[in-house]
């Protein structure tokens, strides 16, 4: 699960601790799924137990509300550990003993999700407006949820650069690269001739599209973080990836310096990315702190102050 640590214009609390939140969110994640799982093992263990009761025929009445009682341990656990990571748990409506392991999982990473949002959208005195559209934006899920936690994720950060703010796309920060990201969506029948013109052509079925070229993208962004690291004196590998994952890229272009993933690479190009070795490293969080630096932040004042250790 990649650190979401910016996005848009909003504020973020990584960027006031950059050292101190990945570790503490990896930790948190780590920790709540151990506690959940075992509750969810208990609860099954329990549910086998009743059942075997029932089959021999004594009359035992099962524990009632076992999910509410797990709940109540969940929520009384979170008071003594003092953070809002578990706030959603709440809202589960199903027992324990009926949920498989695969669908607590997938709840488990969407309530992570969402604190990944709260995260990227508030700090301990400052919150900003957080768009709805976000909780199910696929791309931001995908990145989020599908990219390790040794990868920094700036989603459509606001740049200020020169006293004028610049809407970039994506930036994945690994230990070893900095990757510039744009997505080509297209039709699962879509193939795109690149070129590199101003437009590239989309053809699907019989039709001939004219689509805005992605290396506009690429090179707005590369134009923004190049000369920021050339300017703080740091040597840090840049690369520009176009991914065109549900379409074919049918590549024509010459000397351009952009990787291409479409529907042909997508999967082992994502595998990849999961599979990177290395942990967190300190000239990967030099290069973080420095684009952080040079963000947009739109926040206003918290209505209720919550003390550091409730965050």
């Amino acid at each position: 699960m990649a650190h979401l640590i910016k996005l848009e214009d909003y504020i973020s609390r990584y960027q006031y601790d950059l050292n101190r939140y990945p570790s503490q969110f990896t930790r948190m994640k780590k920790e709540r799924w151990y506690y959940l799982k075992s509750e969810w093992e208990q609860a099954q263990s329990e549910a086998t137990l009743s059942e075997q009761t029932m089959w021999h025929g004594e009359d035992l009445e099962p524990e009632a509300g076992f999910f509410s009682q797990a709940l109540y341990r969940i929520k009384n656990w979170k008071r003594h550990k003092k953070d809002d990571m578990l706030n959603e748990y709440e809202k589960m409506d199903h027992q324990l003993a009926n949920v498989s392991l695969e669908r607590l999982r997938a709840q488990f990473l969407n309530e992570l999700f969402y604190s990944q949002l709260r995260w990227a959208s508030s700090s301990l005195m400052e919150e900003s407006t957080l768009h709805p559209r976000y909780k199910q934006d696929t791309w931001l899920r995908f990145f989020s949820l599908q990219i390790p936690d040794n990868y920094f994720l700036m989603y459509k950060p606001v740049f200020f650069i020169k006293k004028a703010p610049i809407d970039l796309d994506i930036l994945l920060i690994s230990p070893t690269e900095l990757i510039c990201l744009t997505i080509l969506e297209g039709d699962e029948l879509s193939v795109f001739e690149a070129s590199s013109d101003r437009f590239w052509i989309e053809f699907v079925e019989k039709t001939r599209k004219k689509r805005i070229s992605p290396l506009l993208s690429l090179s707005r962004m590369t134009g923004v973080v190049k000369p920021l690291l050339k300017e703080a004196g740091i040597h840090f590998p840049v690369r520009s990836v176009v991914l065109c994952p549900n379409s074919i890229i049918d590549n024509k272009v010459q000397g351009v310096r952009a990787e291409f993933i479409d529907k042909r690479t997508f999967e082992a190009w994502k595998e990849k990315q999961k599979k990177h070795p290395s942990p967190l490293k300190h000239d990967q969080l030099k290069v973080t702190s420095l684009l952080l630096s040079h963000c947009q932040t739109n926040a206003h004042q918290r209505e209720q102050e919550v003390s550091s250790e409730q965050e």
